[in-house]
């Protein structure tokens, strides 16, 4: 069943402001998706804690979680992502991997609420230590935050190497912050080393691709990277894609906030790295 569906089958034992929840999201289920349990709350008229009990209704621990199924629901029966047939051209093939990323990267922007990046935001910059967490496909994301944030005032740690990171974990406090990428979000060894951090106190951003996996237990700030599975564009390659922009986003409000400070550590990497090229 849809969750529109689920809510239908419902309604009748809802009690009288959830039913408000329901009549709003079954008459505006694009727009309850992209906004937040705030902004929802006050156009209904319940408090947040009657969303929340909403969609535990529904079988979501969050209220963020049924906003995301619901994102990804209206994604998968919209997108317009086409398979590669053996006989397209290369600029078809091109325009066909061009528009599936376009299109993960416009339903993972509908899921990103202002009050999560402000959020985030300010674990990052206040952090005595930013470390960066991810495995196999997740690693490379991880690696390429880390070398983004080393342009910023802030001290950032990362290793490829699995026991070395969960290590470094055992060494984070709640001064500190995690950022923990995974697509699917219930790989043990991820999950190790979330339980490692939350048993220290550290604040944890995560970023995956499904609302309803472990790891988003663990969040203080959870994004979701939007993907969609097809015999051609594999479901984890295009939620690369969007765990990267996910970062791309969080260097950009980092670089914001820091202002000349973090441009005058850009112009002193930037001086080093001229050193290799010889004019």
């Amino acid at each position: 069943m849809s969750i529109i569906e689920r809510i239908k089958a419902r309604y009748q034992r809802l009690g009288a402001s959830s039913r408000k929840v329901a009549d709003y999201i079954i008459n505006n289920s694009t727009n309850a998706a992209s906004k937040t349990i705030t902004d929802i709350s006050e156009e209904c008229g319940v408090s947040t804690a009657t969303l929340s009990r909403f969609a535990r209704t529904l079988g979501y621990s969050t209220f963020s979680q049924l906003r995301w199924a619901l994102a990804s629901e209206i994604n998968t029966q919209t997108e317009s992502v086409e398979d590669i047939d053996i006989a397209d051209s290369p600029k078809t093939v091109a325009r066909k991997t061009l528009t599936a990323n376009i299109e993960t990267l416009t339903g993972t922007f509908a899921l990103i609420n202002e009050q999560d990046l402000v959020q985030a935001r300010d674990y990052i910059v206040h952090a005595r230590k930013l470390g960066f967490y991810g495995l196999g496909g997740s690693n490379i994301v991880a690696l390429d935050a880390y070398h983004k944030f080393m342009r910023m005032p802030i001290t950032v740690i990362h290793d490829i190497e699995y026991h070395m990171a969960l290590m470094q974990t055992a060494l984070m406090d709640k001064q500190d912050c995690a950022i923990v990428i995974s697509h699917t979000g219930n790989d043990t060894d991820t999950l190790v080393l979330a339980e490692s951090l939350r048993n220290n106190g550290v604040p944890i951003i995560v970023i995956t691709s499904f609302a309803d996996s472990p790891l988003t237990e663990y969040g203080d700030v959870v994004f979701y990277s939007i993907s969609k599975d097809s015999k051609t564009h594999l479901e984890a390659l295009e939620s690369f894609t969007s765990q990267l922009a996910i970062n791309d986003c969080l260097y950009a409000l980092t670089a914001q906030y820091f202002g000349k400070r973090g441009e005058a550590n850009r112009d002193r990497i930037r001086a080093v790295i001229s050193t290799k090229h010889l004019s």
